[in-house]
C-alpha cells in the first residue's frame, strides 16, 4: 500500500468522548525533529459536517502535534484538505506560562526569544501555546471546554 502524503491544508478527525473534533495541517516542517503545526478548531461535532469550509469558519488554536505519526496510528483520519490561504503565515507569537516566576512569558517561534510579561494584553490573549500537545490533553481541552482566552496561570495546561 502506498504512503499517503501529507499535505498543507489537509483536514483530519480526531474522536473524543464529546463529539469529533477536527484539526488543520498548516506547516509541514523541513527537517525531522520538529512535529506539523496545527490548527485545532474549539467545536466540536455529532457528526462530519456537509461542508468542511464550515469548520474553518469557527475559532481555533495553533499548537505542534506530530501529524504523521497519528495518522500512521489512526489516530486521527484524513477527510479532506482545504488550501491554505495564499497570504497564510504561520503565528510569530506565542505563550507560555513562566516556570520562573509569575506571569507570562512571550516566545518568538523564529529567534525561540522570550520576553516575561506581567499581565497579558488583549493582544497576548490571543496567542497559542508555546510548544506541542498529543492526542490526550487536546482531547482533554476541548471536551472541558478550554479556551485561549481563558487560560490563566491558575489553569495551567501542560505544567
Amino acid at each position: 500500500m502506498a504512503k499517503k502524503k501529507l499535505e498543507l491544508g489537509d483536514i483530519f478527525e480526531l474522536k473524543t468522548k464529546k463529539g469529533d473534533a477536527y484539526i488543520q495541517c498548516v506547516e509541514i516542517p523541513n527537517y525531522n525533529n520538529r512535529s506539523e503545526l496545527i490548527k485545532v478548531f474549539y467545536q466540536l461535532h455529532d457528526e462530519k459536517p456537509q461542508d468542511l469550509n464550515s469548520i474553518l469558519d469557527k475559532d481555533y488554536f495553533y499548537t505542534r502535534f506530530p501529524v504523521r505519526i497519528a495518522a500512521f496510528r489512526k489516530i486521527i483520519t484524513k477527510i479532506g484538505n482545504i488550501p491554505l490561504p495564499e497570504n497564510f503565515k504561520s503565528p510569530e507569537y506565542y505563550r507560555d506560562t513562566n516556570a520562573f516566576g509569575t506571569g507570562w512569558q512571550i516566545v518568538n517561534e523564529k529567534t525561540y526569544f522570550r520576553t516575561n510579561v506581567d499581565e497579558l494584553s488583549a493582544a497576548h490573549l490571543k496567542l497559542s501555546p508555546w510548544g506541542g500537545m498529543n492526542d490526550t490533553l487536546i482531547k482533554e481541552l476541548l471536551e472541558n471546554g478550554w479556551r485561549l482566552e481563558k487560560w490563566n496561570n491558575k489553569n495551567k495546561i501542560m505544567k
